[in-house]
């Protein structure tokens, strides 16, 4: 990681004190969640909430379908159909749910009133989904492994499938994207240190870049970028990495830092509330947390702990009254997840 310090003997016992507090995230009185259900999953991937049916859709490891739960975190049923899902997406206002299913080439959509699946689109060979993000009537996925990346485009009511070679990325980006910023789709380079963050004009149908970041000339670049979410303003895009040790909102057109969300150690999930625009930023740490703030302010409005070694992923109801917090005891990819609903007031 980025973590830039100097020599233990020329640090005084001030600054030390300082430095330790500063790592270890801000001194906010954290709560609990209002409810925590072990999911019957075997490992995470990805999770979206469906307000106009009060749903949460939680898609899991290896073979496992996706979970669905209300909006109380109670199980509700199981959806078999998505068998082997690695990404999920919502298009709220055509109701459907969108699921990459691992090592097919294909992407499986499911009618969020019924349940049941409507229609399964092949992705073209070699272009197995990794991430998934809906901008308009269009889905949008990340696919190719390393050095081989890509970013290609579904139109479910044409039928047809583009794909763009992405010399950017080193992986599959992580992608996002909010109807706040109509025609704009933001990638980031997960995983990798530094990481570049890239937004795009996708409104022909393929991705014209618009700006991009330079972590290389940033003091606190992103480093093992996680994950991505639109400003509901539709004028940023804020980050969940690995360092440094805050979330940072970079600017859609600019991609420069014009915020920062203080966390402490490791952030690595993040979401905004789409009505009111509340950032909820996660972490991955010894008492895993999720810290609430109102945009472009620094500091936490709240936090709230939950069990296990991280949280990893986030979900907001509409309005922002309500978050979805998945938190697991270890390893996501291979250990149960609990999904932690968390009021807010």
């Amino acid at each position: 990681m980025g973590m830039r310090f100097k020599s233990a003997g020329a640090l005084s016992a001030a600054t030390a004190a300082i430095l330790f507090t500063a790592l270890a995230g801000p001194a906010v009185a954290a709560s609990g969640p209002t409810s925590a259900v072990a999911l019957p999953l075997t490992g995470f991937s990805s999770i979206v909430a469906d307000s106009a049916h009060h749903q949460v859709f939680v898609s899991g490891a290896g073979a496992d379908p996706v979970a669905v739960a209300d909006f109380a975190g109670q199980p509700v049923s199981t959806l078999s159909s998505l068998d082997g899902a690695t990404a999920l997406a919502l298009s709220q206002g055509d109701g459907i749910l969108y699921a990459a299913i691992g090592g097919t080439d294909e992407i499986a959509a499911v009618n969020t009133s019924t349940l049941q699946e409507v229609a399964l689109y092949f992705t073209g060979t070699g272009h197995d989904a990794r991430h998934l993000a809906v901008v308009g009537h269009d889905i949008w996925f990340s696919y190719g492994a390393s050095g081989q990346s890509g970013i290609g485009v579904l139109d479910p009511a044409a039928l047809t499938v583009a794909t763009t070679a992405e010399s950017t990325f080193y992986n599959a980006p992580v992608l996002a994207a909010s109807p706040s910023a109509p025609n704009v789709l933001v990638a980031g380079d997960s995983g990798m240190s530094p990481s570049v963050v890239e937004s795009f004009d996708v409104s022909t149908g393929a991705p014209v870049p618009l700006a991009k970041s330079n972590p290389w000339s940033q003091s606190d670049g992103c480093e093992n970028l996680s994950q991505l979410a639109v400003t509901a303003d539709g004028a940023g895009v804020v980050t969940a990495c690995g360092w440094p040790y805050h979330g940072s909102e970079l600017t859609l057109n600019g991609m420069t830092e014009n915020a920062t969300y203080q966390t402490g150690a490791y952030p690595n999930s993040v979401a905004v509330a789409p009505a009111n625009g509340a950032i909820a930023i996660g972490v991955a740490d010894a008492s895993p947390s999720v810290y609430l703030f109102q945009p472009g302010t620094s500091n936490p409005t709240g936090t709230y702990q939950v069990s296990g070694s991280g949280v990893y992923g986030l979900a907001w109801n509409q309005s922002g009254s309500e978050l979805f917090a998945v938190s697991t005891p270890s390893t996501p990819s291979s250990s149960t997840p609990t999904l932690n609903v968390i009021g807010i007031s």
